[in-house]
């Protein structure tokens, strides 16, 4: 057998024996990162139920410490929330750490420590219940239980802490499996690059069988997925396949014996400055050299195409470089992964910062009036006005804190809406009286153009309300004080329409496509004049589509107001309204008349 004919044979066997180890290495990797994936999805599903059960137990206590000391059935609806939720949440506790023994026995000693505590809180309760507050409070006085909340706090810190090592344990397993993943990757596109090289070789000594070895050649190269280019020693280009004249614009027969800067033209992305050819870096140097990143190549007909690239020698059989191979590909999909995985990860730290500010900002109040109210010459005037700033300064931190949880929910995809016929006016009556107090602080007239009729509608109505909410607080927050919002509701057949308008800032028309992405503010994270999270939109939106609806945002522009309108397909039923009944002369004559208003917001 001719020695060409035993290099290429040797090579087809390596090739073969290459690939198939690459392939087993890379199927390893692929499944020890799908592992990995879901256990990283698992421990963070246990963390999220940890941090849910301590803070059931502490809605428990303060449900029991807000009865004690008040005596009213009402503070004990976080207490009674509790005892229902906490059995489900310990149990998706335990299943979330199933795979780990010890784990799942420092759970167990967590649901006896909880039990624990629990009986401790019905115990003061019925106490207060049956034998009066001063029985409580002496049983409170024992202090068992500040020290088995105390247990409770310790168990759950470990808990966390076993959960934060196991999570950096299962990253660092699948960094591993991605490193694999890239070593296989290599090893294949090393291969590609010797068995060309060596196919190179065998065309040039190979004279008399130069046309059949160029046909095989052309075969070989057409079955590789990635271009490529063979030039001689003076950087003529000797051949291209299939995927190089796709790229480069050029056809065979055309660039052979062209300069491969002609047919192979590079600039930098950055400064769009030319790049050094690759056949005088190799022939310079003497090895393979990769193309620098983020550069593009000119194809014929003037656009640009992101490619990702490597140069070869090609030596004779006295190690001459007799010529060069370059192999590369489109490298446009991952660019674009590249940049959305930057912009994304700019969005999270922006994100943080501003999760970190808004969280921060009622602190400041809240400790604020906690030293005014223990000091020992307070009046009740201080008193009242200190526990009326932590009332507000907490709902402000649990509006944040559901913002977040939906936000949760909507990235795991276990949002759900509960539908029910419910009347149009007191779905609007519920997000107006959620966005009222943000209208009138900020001195606006709220319009209201909604049907005469009685309108029954079936969706979610917390969720809707919800929407609204969302919708007339923007509008609130991006109106300058003085300001006149409207919402408008409309129904035509089987379709609600929703409209908020308003005469505020407006929006740029560039940012309108950007306005319900998550995380985004329109006016940027570091302007914190209105404060928020940027999550109120995507979640409006998302709880619409949810209904099988969308919304629109509308603005012409900064300074002349915005609209966001919502359309949900939804069962309706009107109902004409009634005339008021006549009054009798009896009732008349009566003069004064007793009215029984019952309403569950006192303001």
């Amino acid at each position: 057998m001719p020695r060409s004919s035993l290099i290429v044979v040797y090579a087809l066997v390596a090739a073969i024996v290459v690939m198939v180890l690459s392939g087993i290495i890379g199927w390893r990797a692929a499944q020890s990162s799908v592992a990995a994936s879901q256990a990283i999805a698992r421990n963070k599903d246990a963390q999220l139920n940890l941090d849910r059960t301590l803070s059931a137990v502490r809605d428990a206590e303060s449900g029991q410490r807000g009865y004690l000391l008040t005596g009213r059935d009402t503070y004990l609806q976080p207490y009674n929330a509790a005892v229902a939720d906490l059995p489900s949440r310990l149990s998706q506790l335990r299943a979330g750490v199933s795979g780990d023994p010890t784990a799942v026995q420092q759970v167990d000693r967590l649901q006896d420590t909880i039990a624990a505590k629990m009986e401790e809180l019905a115990r003061t309760i019925q106490l207060q219940q049956s034998r009066g507050r001063a029985n409580a409070m002496a049983e409170v006085l024992t202090d068992r239980g500040a020290q088995l909340m105390d247990a409770v706090l310790e168990q759950v810190a470990v808990l966390q802490t076993q959960q934060s090592k196991l999570f950096e344990s299962e990253i660092q397993q699948l960094s591993a499996a991605r490193v694999r993943v890239a070593i296989s990757v290599f090893a294949v596109r090393f291969l590609t690059i010797a068995l060309l090289i060596t196919m190179v070789l065998v065309v040039r000594r190979e004279t008399r069988q130069l046309r059949l070895s160029e046909a095989r050649l052309a075969i070989t190269l057409r079955s590789i997925g990635d271009a490529v280019i063979a030039t001689d020693s003076q950087g003529r280009v000797v051949l291209l396949n299939t995927v190089a004249e796709e790229l480069t614009g050029w056809t065979s027969a055309r660039a052979r014996n062209a300069p491969l800067d002609r047919v192979f033209r590079l600039v930098s992305e950055s400064h769009r400055e030319p790049v050094e050819s690759p056949v005088a870096r190799v022939m310079r140097e003497g090895r393979v050299v990769g193309v620098g990143n983020h550069t593009l190549l000119l194809r014929r007909g003037g656009r640009e195409v992101p490619i990702e690239d490597s140069a070869a020698p090609i030596r004779d059989d006295s190690g001459a470089i007799i010529g060069v191979v370059l192999v590369f590909r489109d490298a446009t999909s991952e660019r674009q992964l590249a940049r959305q995985l930057l912009e994304a990860d700019q969005k999270k730290d922006e994100f943080i910062a501003v999760l970190a500010h808004e969280l921060r900002n009622p602190l400041a109040p809240i400790l604020q009036a906690v030293q005014i109210s223990r000091r020992p010459g307070a009046t009740p005037q201080q008193l009242s006005w200190s526990l009326d700033v932590i009332a507000r300064q907490g709902r402000a931190m649990g509006h944040l804190l559901d913002d977040l949880l939906d936000v949760s929910r909507i990235t795991r995809g276990t949002v759900e809406v509960n539908k029910s016929r419910v009347l149009l006016s007191a779905v609007i009556d519920g997000a107006v009286e959620t966005a009222r107090p943000l209208i009138q602080d900020r001195q606006h007239s709220l319009v209201l153009d909604v049907p005469p009729q009685t309108v029954m509608i079936e969706v979610d109505p917390l969720r809707i309300s919800q929407v609204i909410a969302n919708l007339l607080t923007n509008a609130a927050k991006y109106t300058n004080p003085g300001g006149v919002l409207q919402l408008k509701a409309s129904i035509d057949e089987s379709l609600l329409t929703l409209c908020v308008t308003d005469n505020g800032i407006g929006i740029d028309p560039k940012a309108l496509p950007r306005v319900f992405d998550m995380f985004v503010q329109v006016k940027g994270p570091l302007d914190r004049q209105e404060g928020g999270l940027g999550i109120g939109l995507a979640v409006s939106k998302k709880l619409v589509e949810l209904h099988g609806g969308s919304v629109e945002a509308r603005s012409e522009g900064p300074n002349r107001g915005s609209e966001f309108i919502v359309r949900m397909p939804c069962v309706v039923e009107t109902t004409e309204m009634l005339p008021p009944a006549p009054v009798s002369p009896a009732a008349t004559k009566r003069g004064r008349l007793r009215v029984l208003v019952a309403d569950d917001n006192r303001d």
